[in-house]
């Protein structure tokens, strides 16, 4: 099972082809991803080789071609479906957890962004870790869209958590937003299990406290947690 099969099987809003064999043609382009992630996670986009993706895959160079136009297509595409699918798994995690519960929300959202790292290390790295040494950067405009959708999600995520009293104030959510990636992505990276991670995480910044601190004393709800965004979509464009 490829690397993106493992996490869409995690994650309930990616479709019946979630974790299934697929076609030959869906499964060869599946390989053809992971080997592109691996690729510029090691090497960057600008210096990654189409023949040693190609080699990594199982195939000759110039089969790559029946599949994409171009190396650049092929990083596009990789970069795209990769975020797509962590953002599935952020959804749907989202989804079961109490709308009005900002810890709730918060831990939720650590936990299926840890498992992403876990799932897939190679397409954290090349997805959400900053460019190479000479890369310009992905430039796709939907791939723009989706991490900005994605780093959006976050900070909405981090400013109610604020708001809520379940993280300190004064510091800006997108600050804040990008310690608590560096922190997953890093302990993930080197190979922590998820649910170590997490939790140290969350104790690390008071969660796992205010868990019990609701359990024992039915603190605030968060009923008014849209409120006030203010410039939050507006600061989390800036990555």
């Amino acid at each position: 099972m490829t690397e993106l099969a493992r996490l869409k099987a995690g994650a309930s809003t990616v479709g019946p082809e979630a974790g299934s064999g697929g076609s030959k043609g869906e499964r060869t382009r599946a390989r053809l991803l992971d080997a592109a992630a691996a690729e510029v996670a090691r090497h960057g986009a600008t210096r990654a080789s189409i023949g040693a993706i190609a080699a990594a895959a199982g195939l000759q160079t110039g089969s790559v071609y029946f599949h994409f136009a171009s190396k650049d297509q092929l990083i596009a595409a990789m970069l795209e479906e990769g975020l797509r699918v962590t953002l599935s798994h952020l959804d749907a995690a989202l989804a079961v957890a109490d709308p009005d519960d900002a810890a709730a929300q918060l831990r939720v959202a650590i936990r299926a962004h840890t498992a992403a790292v876990h799932e897939l290390p190679d397409y954290t790295l090349a997805v959400l870790a900053p460019a190479f040494p000479g890369d310009d950067g992905p430039a796709a405009p939907a791939f723009q869209a989706l991490r900005r959708g994605y780093l959006e999600r976050w900070t909405r995520l981090v400013a109610d958590a604020q708001r809520a009293g379940v993280l300190a104030e004064g510091h800006q959510p997108r600050l804040l937003r990008d310690l608590i990636f560096g922190a997953l992505n890093a302990v993930g990276l080197g190979g922590r299990s998820p649910d170590e991670a997490a939790a140290a995480l969350e104790a690390l910044i008071g969660l796992d406290r205010h868990q019990e601190g609701a359990a024992r004393d039915n603190v605030v709800p968060c009923g008014q947690l849209g409120q006030d965004r203010r410039g939050i979509a507006d600061d989390s464009v800036h990555l």
